[in-house]
């Protein structure tokens, strides 16, 4: 269970890591992030409180 937990985890980050360095902090929005993600911007919040967390994880 946990291994699951790990791997939403780490594809969050590196889809966000994406569009950081595409687009910077400013312009990288959460529906981006779970669009790319393949995933419901709920889930994103249920691992990060905002996109400053998932920015400095990053």
């Amino acid at each position: 269970m946990q291994d699951k937990r790990e791997q939403k985890k780490q594809t969050i980050l590196e889809v966000a890591q994406h569009f950081f360095l595409r687009f910077g902090l400013n312009k990288t929005t959460m529906d981006e992030i779970a669009k790319a993600a393949r995933m419901g911007k709920a889930t994103l919040y249920h691992y990060f409180r905002d996109k400053e967390q998932i920015f400095y994880e990053v």
